[in-house]
């Protein structure tokens, strides 16, 4: 079944729309979560359950996923060859994480992650423990990844945000999925030790999420959360 979603004509870009209505809740017939196995949304850094989002994609493509063909490495390859990298843990437990929500921790479970170029890395996500200092004064410890971010986190900020930017007050376009576009920023950068907590998230229109990295002027400047 190697190839199969080349000669389907299954984009990179089917695959993203997959995991984003995934990550809505609009879910195909295998709506149930994964056990084992998540792909890894490049464009997002999240984690998703591979058994829906591969549903959905042979749905669209005119061939539902039957029962007896649902192997999760019968897919590895169109996904690796797409750009998108897998993970698997080694037991089937049920992680809390993509449609379940998202417990970094889980990561701490013995796993393999397969990238595109074809390598591997036994428990390659590795976890970071940190002490954040809120803005109210409160000391909190936070658990991170620096490969994953917090799904769960993201999804409340936008759920928060109800489709009104936080910068310009503006509402997002329309999704293909229905809902009002915006994107998480971190206040302070990841790439500026800003850890990946709710408190410095907010939800932006592109243009003001650009105007933030790229403009004169941040809304957002950075602080030292340590």
């Amino acid at each position: 079944m190697a190839m199969l979603f080349d000669k389907m004509g299954i984009s990179y870009y089917d695959v993203i729309d997959a995991i984003s209505d995934v990550k809505s809740g609009k879910l195909g017939k295998n709506n149930s979560a994964s056990k084992t196995t998540y792909i890894l949304c490049p464009e997002k850094n999240e984690l998703w359950d591979l058994k829906p989002v591969v549903g959905l994609l042979l749905e669209r493509a005119g061939s539902p996923l039957k029962k007896e063909d649902w192997v999760t490495t019968k897919f590895q390859n169109d996904l690796l060859n797409l750009g998108f990298a897998i993970l698997k843990f080694d037991d089937i437990l049920g992680r809390k994480l993509g449609m379940k929500g998202c417990d970094l921790s889980e990561l701490s479970a013995p796993h393999t992650i397969f990238f595109p170029n074809r390598s591997s890395l036994r428990n390659g996500l590795s976890l970071e423990e940190s002490e954040c200092i809120l803005p109210d004064g409160k000391k909190i410890t936070v658990i991170s990844c620096q490969h994953v971010r917090n799904s769960a986190f993201v999804k409340e900020t936008l759920l928060n945000a109800n489709g009104t930017c936080g910068s310009c007050g503006q509402r997002g376009f329309r999704a293909k999925n229905g809902s009002r576009f915006l994107e998480v920023h971190h206040k302070t950068w990841l790439s500026e030790n800003g850890p990946d907590i709710p408190e410095n998230m907010v939800a932006l229109c592109p243009n003001c999420h650009r105007q933030e990295h790229h403009g004169i002027k941040r809304v957002y400047p950075k602080r030292n959360w340590i």
